[in-house]
């Protein structure tokens, strides 16, 4: 008896253990006008809670920017080719398949886009837009823009 006691210890230790939710990180992002809380687990599985206090209205401003040919018939984070004549953008934190409509504060021209891929990676950028996307808001030569983005609706 002594010697199956330390191993049903053991046993029921890994069980238990192998049963609880590890935490490794919890951090704010933006989500969607909120902060979220992102709680990324030992098990791989990522956990969000959406928190109701709103981000600033001013985090909803900044520069965009736009993307085209080198990326033409690539896929995006969503999976689909990516198609620079679609209104599709990229947003680092919004869920894949957001509308999104995109003002030009320097013209007031107006686009709505769908996010379909991750980015932009330039420090100071908040999103990226396809070709025609760009070009509906009048971006395209100077190549940025200062923009407000309106979420739409999301998945």
């Amino acid at each position: 008896m002594r010697f199956f006691y330390p191993i049903f210890l053991w046993g029921l230790v890994f069980l238990l253990s192998s049963c609880s939710i590890v935490k490794v990180a919890t951090f704010p992002v933006k989500v969607a006008g909120k902060v979220a809380y992102k709680t990324v687990e030992i098990t791989g599985k990522t956990v969000w809670d959406i928190a109701t206090a709103p981000f600033p209205e001013n985090e909803l401003e900044g520069i965009a920017s736009w993307y085209g040919p080198g990326f033409h018939g690539r896929r995006t984070a969503s999976g689909e080719i990516y198609n620079m004549y679609d209104y599709t953008a990229a947003h680092k934190t919004l869920p894949l398949g957001t509308y999104v409509r995109v003002i030009n504060l320097e013209n007031g021209k107006s686009v709505v886009v769908r996010i379909n891929d991750r980015g932009p990676f330039k420090k100071g950028r908040i999103i990226d837009l396809s070709y025609a996307a760009a070009k509906k808001i009048g971006m395209v030569k100077k190549g940025t823009a200062r923009v407000r983005l309106e979420i739409l609706s999301k998945p």
